[in-house]
């Protein structure tokens, strides 16, 4: 069940906020909690024992840290994550090590798919953040399993994050209140969310899919591919994400905003800031820090950056692509690095930004390929290998109302630029946007009837 479907709008959500209405105070994190392990449980039941071990190992091994003497707290931290990591690492790259020492020539037995438990991968980095920052002091050890379970599996988040940190939502679990604005506020987040999911990504989905797929593109079928997966991905994964907000508010907990114009910025870095916010502060803060960071020498730091985008590349999915996806990033970040320390002029607006975006679309080329052979496909028709117009192929597969998605989603992309530029224009927008959420929510509602649901994107992550 996807939040972008008639099952998860006209059945799930409407009972669970009755349920949730109806119980005391005392009782709302409970029902929260139920209600997030049966929509897991919807998906594939038998995979919720799993998320519900990890959280109670989790909660466990944090009070241990909590009390145990301080000569003992690391073995403690260590245990704590050792079962996240152990099930992540199983999951989801146990077909990726087997595969390729087959591919190597390393003989084994007969092999068994292991199947990807949806959203394990945000799941475990909440649990990882939760164990270090008990061991830090950042938080204290949550007492109640209830509670700590609700922060770990609550459905708005479960699937496909926010990465959402303990310490964002441990005062509002302990107490929090009805508010009558918050929850509309939330249930206008998640109206829009919902149009752009359908109206926007989904509509631009058979377009990439198609790109992908030809044999022979030419330079602008290639081009024409990567802009709209670069548009496909952002709207899908934005839309998720103020969905999750959207729903976190409607039972009054608030989650960080994940996405601020991203591509807006001016350097690869700014966008690294602007996109997948809650992803990239988590890789900073338990990744790239614990390596050193940037407080040792320029080429230490410098490796830091590709160790941490390359882990956070294969965090993506168990695919070599995403590693090197990674590694592309953390060159590019390690590159604007090296060009501040020997005192490199800082470029023009217009030419970072463009530099920007060629960047992270040559990056989305392989993030999105599922073979070697899909990348260098691309990459030939990119130099023209097949000629530079529109192929036939290609334009046999497009849709006018795909090309319009392609011009509004650019529309969009640049709109935040532009309303910044009038005194009032911020305000307007977001008037604007909540007058339109209920129409737009009801003209997605129609156009699902017509399609069948499609997964968010970040649910293979």
């Amino acid at each position: 069940m996807v939040f972008a479907s008639i099952s998860f709008v006209f059945v799930f959500l409407p009972i669970f906020l009755l349920a949730y209405a109806a119980v005391g105070s005392r009782w709302r994190n409970a029902t929260l909690l139920v209600f997030s392990w049966v929509f897991y449980a919807w998906w594939r039941p038998g995979f919720l024992p799993l998320i519900v071990s990890i959280a109670l190992w989790s909660w466990c091994t944090g009070l241990w840290i909590e009390r145990v003497p301080e000569r003992q707290k690391r073995w403690a931290l260590l245990a704590g994550i050792a079962w996240p990591l152990v099930a992540l690492v199983w999951f989801k790259y146990a077909n990726l090590l087997h595969d390729t020492a087959r591919s190597i020539g390393v003989p084994l037995g007969a092999w068994q798919a292991v199947i990807l438990p949806i959203g394990l991968s945000f799941f475990v980095f909440g649990a990882i953040s939760y164990s270090v920052d008990v061991y830090s002091g950042t938080v204290a050890a949550e007492p109640n399993f209830v509670n700590y379970a609700t922060y770990q599996s609550m459905f708005g988040h479960l699937v496909a994050g926010p990465v959402v940190r303990y310490e964002w939502v441990a005062e509002r679990l302990q107490r929090r209140a009805f508010h009558a604005a918050e929850f509309a506020a939330g249930a206008e987040r998640f109206m829009l969310g919902f149009a752009q999911k359908i109206l926007l990504a989904d509509t631009l989905a058979p377009l990439v899919t198609s790109g992908y797929q030809l044999t022979s593109p030419s330079a602008a079928d290639a081009a024409l591919t990567v802009l709209a997966y670069a548009l496909q991905l952002y709207f899908d994964f934005c839309a998720y994400s103020g969905m999750a907000i959207g729903l976190g508010l409607m039972v009054g907990l608030r989650f960080p905003e994940n996405f601020d114009a991203p591509y807006l910025a001016g350097s690869l870095s700014e966008f690294w800031r602007r996109w997948h916010i809650s992803l990239s502060g988590w890789l900073r803060d338990y990744l790239y820090i614990p390596l050193g960071g940037s407080r040792q020498s320029l080429p230490r730091s410098c490796m830091n950056l590709l160790i941490t985008m390359a882990l956070g590349g294969l965090w993506h999915g168990a695919s070599w692509t995403f590693m090197v996806w990674g590694l592309w990033h953390g060159a590019g970040l390690a590159a604007e690095r090296l060009w501040r320390a020997r005192g490199g002029a800082k470029l023009p607006f217009w030419a970072g930004h463009a530099a920007m975006l060629l960047f992270v679309m040559a990056g989305w080329l392989l993030f999105r390929a599922e073979t070697w052979t899909q990348v260098s496909t691309l990459l030939a028709a990119l130099g023209g290998k097949h000629g530079w117009q529109v192929s036939s192929a290609f334009a046999a597969v497009s849709r006018p109302n795909q090309a319009a998605c392609l011009l509004i989603g650019i529309a969009l992309v640049y709109l935040p630029a532009a309303w910044s530029r009038w005194e009032r224009g911020r305000a307007y927008g977001e008037a604007l946007l909540r007058y339109l959420a209920v129409p737009l929510w009801l003209v997605a509602l129609c156009v699902l009837q017509g399609r069948t649901v499609v997964p968010f994107l970040y649910f293979q992550f």
